[in-house]
């Protein structure tokens, strides 16, 4: 059996004092960038500890066939895309369909000879979850379940701040004289959906405007939302319009901009609409949308992080990251 690679093994090697490698291995400030790198190139290299998985590999996208993610997570994967690569790993796309995830079965390159590592997107079926995670692979998801999973193996969870941020629109538009608030989107779908429900929610508690049950609309996720002719027919069979709707996203708000119009309902005259992700035609629909802006690339990278700390210890407790995530007031709502 192969001796294991010691702290003065690296520092013979690079010609270096045992403490400098020591205190480069450990981030100390005191040692200069430049120097922190060779050092845990050199690591990697030696196959030193952990520090082994440095010398590249492939790490798995896993998201569904069947949605339009990897569109709508075009910045943040090119942000894992470049950290990768500087780290010398590839990122490799594995799509699974609706039957592979009903089966639990994995795509075929998802084992430990071929894959460093996993992030998941839009992988929010519990049994998928726990295959996924019986694969001993370091994983870490982007979004994920409403609840908690009990489970023992270690992860990590990363999602944009969606609580606060919506508790602070919808208080926005209570002080604007609102107090027949609906939401709309399934708040059942994901763990994102369902924080943004709670910010909502717990804005007409504290601020005492009526429940938003009968103006909203939380069928299951399987519904198509993003048709304005199906949310016509849903707009149509609420008990009363609210004055304003808080929607799970901008997709969602502008099929219900676009459903109001086909009612002659004046927006934000009338009824005013805010979504959530600030994307692309959230800035072109009319009214263009009042929504939360969110920083895709930026979780594209800060994934990558979560994701090489895992690989570089397994067992670490899990963590679950929010990033920030601010207002974007546009035409959709009225000005304060």
């Amino acid at each position: 059996m192969a001796e294991k690679v010691t702290v003065q093994d690296i520092a013979d090697a690079m010609g270096l004092s045992r403490n400098t490698i020591s205190k480069a291995l450990n981030n100390h400030p005191q040692i200069p960038e430049g120097t922190k790198k060779k050092v845990i190139q050199k690591a990697a290299e030696m196959k030193y500890k952990n520090y082994s998985f440095m010398n590249g590999g492939n790490i798995a996208l896993l998201t569904r066939a069947d949605i339009n993610a990897i569109s709508f997570y075009s910045e943040t994967i090119k942000g894992m895309e470049t950290s990768l690569r500087a780290e010398g790993f590839n990122l490799i796309l594995s799509l699974v369909n609706p039957g592979d995830i009903y089966s639990c079965t994995l795509p075929p390159n998802i084992n430990h000879s071929n894959v460093n590592g996993i992030v998941c997107i839009e992988i929010f079926q519990e049994a998928y979850i726990k295959t996924i995670l019986n694969t001993g692979i370091p994983t870490v998801f982007i979004d994920f379940l409403p609840e908690s999973l009990n489970s023992p193996h270690k992860f990590d969870i990363l999602l944009m701040e969606n609580h606060r941020t919506t508790y602070n629109l919808t208080r926005s538009l209570i002080g604007r004289g609102h107090s027949e608030i609906g939401f709309i989107g399934d708040h059942n779908h994901c763990r994102s959906f369902y924080e943004r429900w709670l910010g909502y929610d717990q804005a007409l508690r504290m601020h005492h405007a009526s429940s938003g049950e009968t103006f909203s609309i939380t069928l299951e996720d399987n519904k198509p939302y993003l048709s304005a002719e199906w949310m016509l027919e849903q707009l149509k069979q609420l008990p009363k319009l609210p004055t304003a709707f808080v929607c799970a996203n901008d997709d969602i708000g502008i099929s219900v901009i676009r459903a109001l119009k086909e009612l002659h309902i004046d927006v934000p005259g009338q009824i005013e609409v805010t979504g959530f992700d600030d994307i692309a035609n959230a800035k072109i629909i009319d009214p263009p949308l009042t929504t939360i802006h969110t920083y895709p690339y930026g979780l594209g990278t800060r994934v990558v992080e979560s994701l090489l700390a895992r690989l570089e210890q397994p067992d670490r407790r899990n963590e679950t990251i929010h990033l920030e995530t601010c207002i974007v007031q546009r035409g959709s709502t009225k000005s304060s």
